[in-house]
């Protein structure tokens, strides 16, 4: 039987609005080209839009359409797998310098005949409209999965992510009426398949294609808009003409048996009937044995009769029928019963199932939601945020299900906190490195930032590239206790460890540099310095600040550095860049110098002045090769740069999201503030 004929209405919004995506539509003229290559509809989106992918975007849909219609030997399916692997591979090949900055994603759909042929790489769609029905490709040839009914969602690499990329391709056969639909990623997750289904069905395609867009602009979604529709109608003037069917000539094996049979009949009708003279014979032995059986039965000895019963009354019979409908009630009762308990508890365990499923789907789009705003062309971390914690609430939820699976929670937990520290500029959080991190004093040279980590027991170097951290220095090996602190000078690295111990750590060489009196002058470390080869140790508990010259080993004996020393407990953090700077407990920053011949620093004025509200500092970082000195304001979370003369130059937030910082570093060659927050390191870029 000849195929049914169709034409097809097509509209995009490429026709609507100019962009950076690509629209295809190949509509032969010539029947012998539609019944053999068929209609070609290709898609594109460009994310974000720029007029290099917009380039390849092009070359790409040519790339498809000519490797498609080069050869259909093999048959559609393969023909149209080889030209998106082959675009695949330019794809990967074109954006290899541009290390994922853009992001192809497309969708094609070809009509041969009676029989559509759709495929998609990356976040683009394909939808079929029947029956005012939105259904999506199933996982076999010909199968369609509704829309509504979808327990999953469908993700794939975008094009040109990976090399080696097998599209599968869907086989399905189509109506009259049918409305096929190529969508990007843009008009999906900003307006809902559920529009794009009432457009197509309600609308012409270019109606529907305008429609489309003009909602776009008007829900303010992001990214593309990118939709293709493609109506299916019968053509004017194909109906079918019905042809008599000639009745089949029955089978040669028929006739012979037919013939057989004919032959059997007229034997049996010659040879005489048995009937009667079976009837005449079995009815005198009938006779017979039923004498004989019943003169035995007279010979064979008698019972006594039964003793005779009271009468039953109509009481006694109804009552009877009471108490038997009575327990007939009790049993079926109890059968009800026990066939609804079972029905309760399956429905209740599907339901638990069922909405631990629902759960883990909403915490899986609160996920990408939340990623998609965060790297977005315009990031909008505030929404990414509220993205998370409602992930995390549905996990908090989940979680108390009887059928909550551990292990697959934990991944979404991991998921939440890697996207929330990237949201907060946290570049490690050494918790991952060790456990029990604790990490106090930051310091920085050339050769990376050096964290001293009493909870872990280690001293770690932390270098970009990724970021990752190395443990210079760590307990119990080469009589190195915890440390508490370290400063570096040049390329060397010191610190302190909680025995009072100093150590040298440069290259892959570790040396015991501790003074000649060893710490016994101290009564605490609240932070060191080494400046000139000279090593300074803040004492808050004494008030006092111990200058230990260079030697040729360790260090000589400390001496009182400052004149005056301060009230125990009252000093928080220091820093020497040849004068010392020390920040109270109050907030108050206090600023001594040496004057002369004198082995002690006296206080000298010093007023800062402030551009907006006072700040209350924490801590200090002066370093004599830096212009500026700068304040940690843990409670403002921001960093403040003031002049050597105490006028503020500039301030600097740090992330909101995190807990207040306990410690700083400044790099003014990189811009870069390094902040920690419980074992948490965030980089703040300070660059204007």
């Amino acid at each position: 039987m000849r195929q049914p004929s169709f034409v097809t209405k097509v509209g995009s919004t490429a026709d609507v609005r100019s962009g950076a995506d690509i629209v295809v539509i190949h509509e032969p003229e010539t029947g012998a080209a539609i019944r053999t290559k068929g209609r070609f509809y290709f898609l594109c989106e460009v994310t974000p839009p720029s007029s290099q992918g917009t380039q390849v975007a092009r070359e790409l849909a040519d790339l498809v359409r000519t490797e498609y219609e080069y050869d259909l030997s093999a048959g559609i399916e393969v023909a149209l797998r080889r030209a998106l692997r082959n675009a695949n591979r330019r794809a990967a090949q074109r954006l290899r310098d541009q290390r994922g900055r853009i992001v192809l994603h497309c969708a094609v759909a070809v009509l041969v005949n009676s029989e559509l042929y759709a495929a998609r790489v990356g976040a683009a769609q394909v939808f079929l409209v029947r029956r005012a029905r939105l259904f999506l490709p199933g996982e076999e040839p010909g199968e369609l999965a509704d829309f509504v009914h979808r327990t999953t969602t469908r993700d794939a690499p975008s094009l040109g992510s990976d090399t080696e990329v097998l599209p599968s391709i869907w086989r399905q056969s189509i109506e009259a009426g049918d409305t096929v639909i190529l969508a990007g990623s843009g008009a999906v997750e900003g307006l809902g398949a559920e529009a794009l289904k009432e457009a197509a069905v309600t609308l012409h395609p270019r109606a529907a294609a305008e429609h489309v867009h003009n909602r776009f602009v008007a829900d303010g979604a992001s990214g593309s808009d990118t939709v293709v529709f493609i109506e299916i109608a019968p053509a004017p003037g194909s109906a079918q003409r019905v042809a008599s069917v000639a009745e089949p000539l029955p089978p040669s094996e028929v006739l012979i048996a037919e013939s057989i049979r004919s032959r059997l009949d007229a034997i049996r009708r010659r040879i005489p009937r048995l009937g009667p003279v079976m009837s005449a014979v079995r009815a005198p032995a009938t006779s017979v044995v039923t004498k004989g059986v019943a003169v035995g039965l007279e010979l064979l000895p008698r019972r006594r009769p039964p003793p005779l019963r009271s009468s039953e009354t109509a009481r006694i019979r109804s009552a009877r029928q009471r108490r038997l409908t009575t327990l007939l009630a009790i049993v079926l009762l109890l059968v009800t019963s026990l066939i609804g308990l079972v029905v309760v508890r399956d429905y209740q365990a599907n339901q638990v199932v069922n909405d631990y499923k629902l759960a883990v789907l909403r915490i899986e789009d609160d996920l990408a939601s939340a990623n998609r705003l965060a790297t977005q062309q315009r990031p909008d971390f505030e929404r990414a945020r509220e993205r998370l914690s409602a992930a995390s609430t549905e996990i908090e939820q989940a979680s108390r299900s009887p059928v909550a699976e551990p292990a697959a929670l934990a991944t979404y937990r991991a998921q939440i906190d890697t996207l929330s520290d990237r949201l907060s500029n946290v570049i490690l959080d050494l918790k991952r490195a060790a456990g029990g991190a604790r990490p106090g004093a930051l310091a920085g040279n050339p050769n990376g930032i050096y964290i001293a980590d009493p909870g872990a027991g280690a001293l770690w170097r932390v270098f970009p590239e990724p970021w990752q951290a190395r443990s210079v220095l760590e307990r119990g090996k080469g009589g190195v206790g915890a440390p508490v602190a370290t400063a570096t000078s040049d390329t060397s690295v010191y610190a302190i460890d909680d025995g009072g111990r100093v150590w040298r750590a440069e290259g892959n060489t570790v040396a015991n540099a501790t003074p000649t009196d060893g710490a016994g002058k101290w009564r605490s470390v609240s932070g060191m310095m080494v400046v000139f080869g000279n090593l300074y140790v803040l004492d808050a508990q004494s008030g006092q600040v111990w200058k230990h010259e260079e030697a040729k080993a360790a260090f000589s004996e400390g001496i009182a550095y400052l004149g005056t020393a301060l009230a125990p407990n009252t000093a928080r953090s220091f820093a020497v860049d040849g004068d010392v700077w020390i920040v109270s407990s109050t907030g108050d920053i206090l600023r001594y110098r040496r004057s002369g011949l004198s082995t002690t620093a006296a206080r000298i004025d010093f007023t800062p002045k402030w551009n907006g509200e006072p700040a209350r500092p924490v801590a200090i970082q002066a370093l004599e090769a830096q212009r500026n000195i700068y304040l940690l304001d843990a409670i403002g979370k921001q960093v403040l740069q003031l002049t050597r003369d105490g006028r503020e130059v500039a301030r600097f937030a740090l992330p909101a999201s995190l807990p207040e910082p306990t410690s700083f570093y400044v790099s003014e060659a990189t811009r870069q503030v390094f902040t920690i927050h419980g074992s948490r390191i965030a980089l703040t870029d300070i660059a204007r």
